[in-house]
């Protein structure tokens, strides 16, 4: 199976830094976008440098002997140790940075990223905050990962209707990010790709705005040319008050 795959970042209309950061590495076969928060500098050091420890960390594990993750869905997968390995050194690295150097104190960034293994024909989806993934297939989009939010949080224990999701004053509270403290548990799916699937990676400045059926919609209007659908994304996301740096990667699966 084969994977093709776009990207696209933007800084929007008001912020005047892009603190969203990308990683597109199709020689290992990941995946990443990263939405960085914290002080002047902090939230783009912070995205940065989780995009790279990743990147690092899943090229060091490659040949390791390591014990498989088992997923809810019932699968297990060596490459979704490898992921949460990386996910938990980037969460080690940006703290320390953090303490290192003060202007960049209490940085942090969400993180949501796949890997692809074509041995084992497995997908593991990894992710800390509320940076999402979706996966289309068979006409259909699905949301892979839960937000760890506040919101989200409050939907769980029904104090917080569906309605109230977009529209709370505390929805950009976030119960955990990469960078913020000593211990993070990240979310995993493990999934079979079948030939055909796209899954698409975005910061809240895209799904925040922008519905999942108008993703579903662009896509299947483009799917031959994904670097457009990318820009019409964030092409959309801007004239919707662009309030937000936005970033949107999509990957399909293929013969």
């Amino acid at each position: 199976m084969g994977i093709r795959g776009a990207a696209k970042t933007d800084i929007g209309k008001v912020r005047k830094q892009n603190q969203d950061a990308f990683g597109f590495f199709p020689e290992g076969s990941f995946y990443t976008v990263a939405d960085g928060m914290g002080g002047h500098q902090g939230g783009e050091v912070a995205s940065a440098l989780a995009v790279e420890t990743m990147r690092l960390s899943l090229q060091e594990t490659q040949d390791e002997d390591l014990t498989p993750v088992a997923g809810a869905q019932g699968l297990c997968s060596v490459s979704a140790r490898r992921l949460v390995i990386a996910v938990q050194q980037a969460n080690g690295q940006v703290l320390e940075r953090s303490k290192q150097e003060t202007t960049l104190n209490g940085m942090g960034t969400t993180v949501a990223a796949i890997l692809f293994d074509t041995r084992e024909s497995i997908a593991t989806i990894c992710h800390v905050g509320d940076s999402r993934v979706y996966r289309v297939r068979e006409g259909r989009i699905e949301q892979l990962t839960e937000d760890h939010s506040l919101v989200q949080q409050l939907f769980r224990e029904g104090t917080l209707s569906q309605a109230e999701l977009k529209t709370s004053p505390h929805r950009h509270v976030l119960t955990q990010a990469v960078g913020v403290q000593p211990i993070i548990q990240p979310g995993v799916r493990i999934e079979q790709p079948q030939t055909d699937d796209a899954f698409m990676l975005c910061s809240d400045g895209i799904h925040g705005v922008v519905e999942p059926d108008e993703m579903l919609d662009l896509l299947t209007q483009n799917r031959q040319d994904l670097q457009l659908v990318c820009d019409n994304l964030v092409d959309l996301a801007n004239a919707r008050g662009g309030r937000d740096n936005s970033t949107i990667l999509i990957v399909c699966c293929e013969e």
